[in-house]
């Protein structure tokens, strides 16, 4: 029993793992620019970021022992409730071996380090390692904790795409929309990735202006065309024969193959920093049975795999990938190549 939950420790760190390593190395070169002292100088800061990217470089090659020890080595050296300490607690549960340690030190930020920049971000991912578990709720608690106590948080774009797609999918329509629309305002100009992520799931709120820019013959207009086809319908259905004919027409274009120039769909699993890191996380599902790829010629790297006719395809594809590895993953449509 110990040894299962190990390794389902291991596996909910490798998911947060995978979000967080992108978010640190994304923002580790903006963070020592500001601590940059006169004339750009090197500084205590961007020494400490040189030393926690070298870490994270050790843990991704496969060397976790010697990685974990160099930020140990941070940790022990910062001073008690600093800004140096909480930098070094972020970092060594980013490179956690398993959730459990990563965890401790997430709390540790959140609730000693609460006025911490990295505050924020240890609440989320406290909640995708929560999401990662299957334990909706607690996710969705830490991520209302993220929007009342850390509301000027760099973490609040992605926070409050996790919380609506959360929201969304236990059915609370109206509270994830709301969710989703504040937090799209918040996304920083260019960040195209998560743009995509937004748009697409404001298909679900209707009369947005995302809902509109997103799809042009959105869902909600269509029962509006019904009235339309039934006066064409109608002398048509009066004899016997047309009756028997008109659920077979009805029923043909969810059956029919998608027009050659319609996307197709598939399940994104990861963006990441570098096109190493990318390569290494294709590598696993691979070898795992997932025809996984690199779409992406710039950071962030999208790993996505497979190319389903229908959206109704993707979702089965993602179900299985969530019960099979306990990650984390959303759709997203891909053009015909």
């Amino acid at each position: 029993m110990t040894g299962m939950r190990t390794e389902r420790g291991a596996m909910v760190a490798r998911a947060v793992l995978a979000a967080a390593l992108a978010t640190a190395l994304a923002s580790a070169p903006a963070r020592a620019q500001v601590a940059g002292g006169a004339g750009g100088a090197p500084t205590r800061a961007d020494t400490a970021q040189a030393i926690f990217r070298r870490a994270q470089r050790l843990v991704v090659d496969g060397q976790g022992a010697e990685g974990r020890a160099l930020v140990d080595s941070m940790l022990n050296a910062a001073e008690p409730r600093s800004a140096a300490e909480a930098e070094a607690l972020y970092w060594r549960a980013t490179l956690a071996e398993n959730w459990d340690a990563a965890q401790r030190d997430y709390l540790r930020i959140m609730l000693e380090h609460d006025r911490s920049p990295r505050a924020g971000d240890a609440m989320l991912r406290l909640a995708q390692g929560e999401a990662a578990r299957g334990d909706r709720e607690a996710a969705v608690r830490y991520l209302e904790r993220l929007a009342r106590e850390a509301p000027d948080s760099p973490a609040r774009a992605e926070g409050a795409l996790w919380h609506g797609r959360l929201l969304l999918e236990r059915g609370s329509r109206d509270p994830g929309c709301r969710v989703l629309r504040a937090g799209r305002g918040l996304v920083t100009p260019g960040s195209v990735e998560m743009e995509n992520q937004y748009d697409y799931l404001l298909r679900a709120c209707p009369d947005t202006a995302a809902v509109a820019s997103a799809a042009p013959a959105p869902p909600a207009r269509e029962p509006a065309r019904e009235p339309a086809r039934e006066p064409v319908r109608e002398p048509v259905r009066e004899p016997a024969p047309a009756r028997d004919s008109a659920p077979a027409r009805d029923s043909a274009p969810a059956t029919r193959p998608a027009a050659s120039g319609a996307p197709l769909w598939s399940v994104q699993v990861a963006a990441l920093s570098t096109r190493a890191e990318a390569a290494s996380v294709v590598e696993k599902l691979r070898a795992r049975g997932y025809d996984a790829r690199i779409d992406g010629t710039a950071a962030p790297f999208r790993v996505r795999f497979g190319k389903f006719p229908t959206r109704a395809a993707a979702v089965a594809a993602l179900d299985r990938y969530k019960a099979r590895e306990k990650g984390a993953g959303f759709l997203v449509e891909v053009p015909r190549e």
